[in-house]
């Protein structure tokens, strides 16, 4: 079974309508979200409807928490707050209500998905270098083979083992003998990894291996409308850049 994952979304309409397409035109059997599905973007109560119309389960990112009031908005500087609030004011009441009531982690089979660093979902915390991975052999005992994350946007990955973790480089990801993976599936909406194109993952269950998958989309669509939104112009500027 080919299972897809996708994160951070944020309220990015364009990327996400072309990563459900592609995904719909693939043979893929499920699709997960790993969280983040508003924020920056001008679209995010369109987004909650798509994600949870073909998601089969999604998962609370940062900035849905703190859309619903789950999280202290002053963790995020001036800009991202007034996203926040321009957000609440957006979103159904059928949609914050489905918001609030995402978990933090889903846990099946050999697979752990979680937004943030596994060691604890609801710090948030980010898995952006070797260190930040390398915590994890504290609890390496209790983790499946395959750990999902999202909230850095980016793709990076890491062979983890009880005395630390190692980065991968490869295309194709699969976990070495007696160890596991820390993997970052990339963002479809506002990817950081200097690569301008959405991104999200495709997870093989018989082959055992993961692989990104990099989309064009329409940048110029999904920045004016956050111009047009009044929101942070940068929120706009950074799509072009991948950063």
């Amino acid at each position: 079974m080919r299972i897809a994952l996708i994160s951070d979304v944020h309220a990015n309409l364009e990327a996400l309508q072309v990563a459900l397409a592609w995904i719909k035109q693939s043979d893929i059997e499920q699709i997960y979200c790993l969280g983040d599905v508003v924020g920056y973007g001008a679209d995010p109560d369109a987004c909650c409807e798509l994600v949870r119309t073909h998601c089969n389960a999604t998962l609370l990112g940062n900035h849905d928490a703190a859309v619903i009031g789950v999280m202290d908005t002053d963790y995020y500087y001036l800009a991202a707050r007034e996203a926040i609030y321009w957000t609440r004011k957006q979103l159904s009441e059928e949609n914050f209500k489905w918001l609030y009531g995402l978990p933090y982690t889903l846990i099946f089979q050999s697979v752990g998905l979680y937004h943030a660093a596994p060691i604890q979902p609801s710090g948030f915390y980010y898995v952006a270098r070797t260190r930040d991975a390398a915590a994890h052999a504290q609890m390496y005992d209790t983790l499946p083979t395959w750990n999902f994350v999202g909230h850095t946007h980016l793709t990076s990955a890491y062979v983890l083992n009880e005395s630390g973790a190692d980065e991968m480089h490869a295309r194709t990801i699969a976990p070495p003998l007696a160890s596991k993976l820390l993997v970052n599936v990339g963002s479809v909406g506002q990817p950081r990894d200097r690569d301008e194109r959405l991104c999200f993952g495709v997870y093989d269950t018989e082959a055992q291996t993961f692989e990104h998958v990099r989309l064009d989309y329409d940048i110029e669509s999904a920045a004016r409308k956050i111009e047009a939104a009044g929101l942070e112009p940068n929120f706009a500027s950074r799509l072009f850049k991948g950063h």
